[in-house]
């Protein structure tokens, strides 16, 4: 209730500071309360931003561009947040009224549709998606995992195999296609695929190579495609963790922590990061390094302090 208080309070604030603006000050405005709206976003004050949202729009005297586009879709977001799912089908709607071809827009229709149990309305909002996006692999998918994901796993697949249709030859389209059947489970096909974007130059064929390997119980020939991939791609986490995961299921501890050094030397912070860090406080407690435990674990509490049980494990390792 607080936060939502502040959020009400700044609202109020910069809207009387607002009224009475000249015209040359309505894109300022707009974005002024533009942020106002993605901060109560951030605070869980929905309504809040939706106010603020509404305000934004209304400087644009009519006019109609990206960032009005843009600040309708942080409404829908803003009333799916709350619950409100015809109030977020309605600027769904406006917006695909606005622009048809909006692929984007029907696919995200075709979602709020699935979660109100309208199987048929979703469907139809994915084939229009689909219609003006033909060839985005990545919208196939992501239906694909709306419809399993609700239960309808026959037709979920029914969507990845219309992808195979797709005819390009690019690198990124043998990749997609590759992948594809991976989640269908034809590694057969997949490798065909696969290897097709490997002759083609595409950086991340390695990756899905790797992984397919991997799914086909072939771990050595996945292990070394994964490190050369993560040799060549720095930056990239994903083969990193993937390493992660294959040495500690064999028991290397000690290469799983050169792996967990790598991952949580680098400057950017990882989504998983706490999970990195248990992970390598439990590497080096296997390994019996416990000096080495208890300065990842001491390292860990000053990021995490509110986990007691590291607390207690903290104690226990200072006894050893």
């Amino acid at each position: 209730m607080k936060k939502k208080m502040i959020c009400f309070a700044v609202v109020s604030v910069l809207i009387f500071a607002l009224t009475g603006c000249s015209d040359d000050k309505a894109q300022e405005n707009k974005e002024a309360y533009r942020q106002i709206g993605f901060n109560c976003m951030e605070q869980g004050d929905y309504q809040g931003a939706l106010e603020a949202f509404q305000s934004a729009m209304d400087q644009s005297v009519g006019t109609v561009g990206e960032e009005e586009i843009d600040t309708c879709y942080y409404k829908a977001a803003c009333y799916y947040m709350q619950g409100d799912v015809e109030n977020a089908i309605d600027c769904y709607e406006s917006l695909i009224a606005y622009d048809d071809s909006n692929g984007d827009a029907h696919y995200l229709l075709g979602n709020l549709y699935l979660i109100q149990g309208d199987v048929e309305k979703a469907k139809l909002s994915y084939d229009r998606a689909i219609e003006r996006e033909s060839e985005n692999y990545e919208l196939y998918v992501a239906i694909y995992e709306q419809v399993t994901g609700a239960g309808y796993a026959e037709e979920g697949e029914a969507y990845l195999k219309r992808a195979l249709n797709q005819t390009g030859t690019s690198g990124e389209d043998y990749l997609q296609r590759g992948r594809i059947y991976l989640i269908l489970g034809d590694y057969d096909n997949a490798q065909e695929q696969l290897d097709e974007a490997s002759d083609k130059k595409h950086p991340d064929a390695p990756l899905y190579l790797a992984e397919m390997y991997e799914m086909r119980g072939e771990s050595d020939k996945a292990e070394a495609l994964y490190a050369s991939y993560a040799e060549n791609h720095e930056n990239d986490s994903e083969a990193l963790i993937k390493l992660v995961e294959m040495k500690l299921e064999t028991g290397n501890y000690e290469g799983a922590v050169d792996y967990l050094n790598k991952l949580l030397s680098s400057e950017k912070k990882l989504e998983q990061d706490q999970q990195l860090r248990l992970e390598l406080i439990y590497c080096y407690e296997q390994m019996m390094d416990f000096e080495s435990a208890k300065a990842a674990l001491d390292e860990y509490l000053k990021l995490y302090p509110e986990d007691e049980k590291a607390q207690r494990e903290y104690t226990f390792l200072q006894t050893r």
